[in-house]
């Protein structure tokens, strides 16, 4: 059995300890351990230049182009991703140290960059909201102790502090994995999901950095656990000469073995290119029902961009403004705020608003506003009752900003898709014009 730890240092022969960087090919492995924090500081300190990366081979990662003797960290990424995936389609196990997601939106060339990019998910499933969701806690508990990582949570359960758990009642995780281990309130925060002939295991993070005994402990309870999952009997790979030992019909299966493995990375990458395809549309329809950063503003971000405006903002998790591409003196530009409720919209997305502009006008750079609201987001658009407050609607008439709701958002967005630029133009222009409740057509 061979294992490669990521940035999770775990001593033992078994074991080989890379950063994502200087790892050799995953695939090479029979299980990988990845601490997705430390990759996520890994591409945050190539982005900014703040410490400098190697691949095994030598070459310097940057965030540009590949070029003589440097490979572009977009493009190490993205093999990351391939040998995650031919790994999964050989059997193999991915350990992931959980932390919630988080978008690296200034990796050159890659937009799409996100924590978990690299890791298969189930189908119709993210690692995001509401799939993946946030949340703290030391209160662990072990449910399924037969399971082969039960012991592990069991074993370091006083150590272990969860930071993210899985929505495991969503319709479309049944049947994707199981739950192994819950938090005191029953979040799901010992994950084990099936991704074509691989698994995928999600662990709570330890509560502070292991003492170098507890790093022996550690790895000794994840090779335990990791060759039950694998049912590896031995702890070596077999030897050369065993393959001197031939038995009737092995080699013909063998083959079968290599080729259907082959078959179902092939798929696996097909199906993955599907739910691009679909999610590049689909994602559209999260504007009439979802909330949350990922659920409902990264959409309406992606929505504004569809629609003809620029969006400005450092990361997803820094407040936005939008501007017209033309507007060279920003003058057709405002403020962005969004907000969601299963009642009407209040006045908690006003008082950051109107904290902004009042920024701006300090800073000689006054904005107008623009608010983009999904309220009674799970009642159907056309059997919604008024999506604010009154006192919502003067506050916005009084600061003169705009309130639009995600409904009206989307039917800009299919103009867009129908190629209805007339339309378009005339609702960028409301949106950058009115003051206080944006009114249908």
């Amino acid at each position: 059995m061979r294992i490669l730890s990521l940035s999770f240092p775990l001593p033992g022969a078994p074991i080989d300890n890379h950063s994502f960087a200087n790892a050799p090919t995953f695939f090479d492995y029979d299980a990988i351990v990845v601490d997705t924090a430390a990759l996520s500081q890994l591409i945050e300190q190539v982005v900014d230049g703040s410490e400098e990366h190697a691949t095994r081979s030598g070459e310097r990662v940057v965030n540009a182009q590949t070029g003589p003797g440097t490979i572009g960290l977009a493009d190490l990424l993205r093999d990351r991703q391939d040998e995650t995936t031919r790994l999964l389609a050989g059997g193999g196990l991915v350990v992931c140290i959980m932390y919630p997601n988080v978008i690296h939106s200034r990796v050159a060339g890659f937009s799409g960059c996100d924590r978990y990019f690299w890791l298969p998910a189930p189908h119709a499933l993210q690692y995001r909201e509401p799939f993946l969701r946030r949340g703290t806690g030391a209160r662990l508990m072990p449910i399924q102790h037969d399971h082969a990582f039960g012991p592990f949570i069991d074993q370091f359960r006083d150590k272990l502090t969860y930071q993210a758990y899985f929505a495991d009642e969503l319709p479309a995780f049944e049947g994707s994995g199981c739950v192994f281990a819950r938090s005191a309130g029953g979040a799901a925060i010992g994950v084990e999901l099936t991704l074509g002939n691989g698994k995928a295991v999600f662990l709570p993070p330890p509560s502070s950095p292991p003492t170098a005994e507890q790093r022996y402990a550690f790895s000794n309870a994840i090779q335990e656990a990791i060759r039950r999952t694998l049912r590896l009997e031995a702890t070596s790979a077999p030897p050369a000469w065993l393959s001197d030992y031939e038995l009737p019909g092995l080699a013909g299966r063998l083959a079968e073995r290599e080729k259907a493995a082959q078959q179902a990375q092939q798929a696996q990458t097909s199906a993955a290119q599907q739910d691009d395809t679909v999610e590049e549309i689909d994602r559209y329809r999260k504007l009439l029902w979802q909330e949350g950063l990922h659920g409902l503003e990264e959409p309406v971000r992606d929505a504004l961009s569809q629609i003809g405006f620029r969006v400005i903002a450092s990361s997803l998790d820094s407040p936005a403004w939008i501007q017209l591409p033309a507007d060279k003196a920003g003058r057709q530009a405002a403020l962005l705020e969004v907000e969601a409720n299963v009642g009407a919209v209040g006045m908690e997305a006003h008082y950051r608003l109107r904290r902004r502009l009042e920024e701006a006008i300090a800073r000689g750079k006054p904005r107008r506003g623009l608010l983009i609201i999904n309220g009674h987001r799970t009642t159907a658009p056309a059997e919604r009752a008024a999506q604010y407050d009154d006192t919502l609607r003067v506050a916005a008439e009084s600061l003169r900003y705009c309130v639009a709701t995600t409904e009206q958002l989307f039917h800009a967005v299919r103009a867009s898709l129908e190629g209805d630029t007339a339309t378009l133009e005339a609702f960028r222009q409301r949106l950058l014009t009115t003051e206080g409740i944006l009114q249908e057509d």
